[in-house]
């Protein structure tokens, strides 16, 4: 049920499939109740319209949080910042389903993405020397983003600058750590590019029956 819809629409929805309709109520009150709750606590979390939280969210950290307009959640989603200039966007369409993420500077997510159970951390968080636990040892960070449209299945991991093209998907179990051009299937640890997505004429299409052999088929008998 969608509550962009003129409201008769809405109601025709509901009466069709009332417990789908409930339980959509019941999202977007759970959205308009983080959007209230989170910053009456100081989080600095801001979400746009029809806003559907199906699962849960936890909201933490110091940075900022954004979410665009029609954006619904499943699962448990957690988007954690880790400083102040930490900032997380979400683009208006996005479907994520047990999403976490970390970030110290910057996560940007695109509009219409489609996001299964996976990672997504613009830091390493430790350092990858051997004198890790200095406190003048390096760490890694960089942005981490996804353009508009992209898959992104289960357990996977998008790493320190991750960028995903534009309606590219991510396979299954895949780990990325670098940049991926747009209209590729992704997959492997470390993921790379295992082909492009197949032509839009080829979805769907059934393939065409093979003939019988010559020998097989019954000969005409005219009577």
């Amino acid at each position: 049920m969608d509550a962009t819809l003129p409201f008769p629409s809405l109601v025709l929805r509901f009466a069709a499939n009332p417990m789908r309709g409930l339980a959509t109520a019941r999202a977007l009150l759970k959205g308009w109740w983080y959007k209230l709750y989170l910053p009456l606590r100081g989080v600095r979390f801001r979400a746009g319209r029809n806003f559907r939280v199906f699962g849960s969210l936890s909201v933490r950290g110091p940075g900022r949080v954004v979410f665009g307009r029609d954006v619904v959640l499943y699962g448990r989603v957690t988007p954690w910042t880790h400083s102040r200039n930490a900032v997380i966007t979400v683009g208006k369409g996005t479907h994520m389903d047990g999403v976490r993420i970390g970030c110290i500077q910057r996560v940007r997510i695109g509009s219409g993405c489609l996001f299964a159970d996976c990672r997504i951390l613009d830091t390493d968080f430790h350092s990858t020397q051997a004198d890790r636990r200095s406190p003048d040892a390096p760490v890694r960070v960089a942005p981490v983003t996804i353009e508009d449209n992209a898959w992104i299945a289960g357990a996977t991991a998008l790493l320190p600058g991750t960028r995903i093209g534009l309606n590219s998907v991510v396979s299954f179990g895949s780990v990325c750590m670098r940049e991926y051009p747009a209209d590729v299937v992704i997959m492997g640890n470390p993921a790379r590019v295992a082909s492009p997505l197949p032509a839009q004429t080829d979805v769907g299409i059934p393939a065409p029956r093979a003939e019988k052999p010559a020998a097989s088929r019954k000969p005409l008998v005219v009577r």
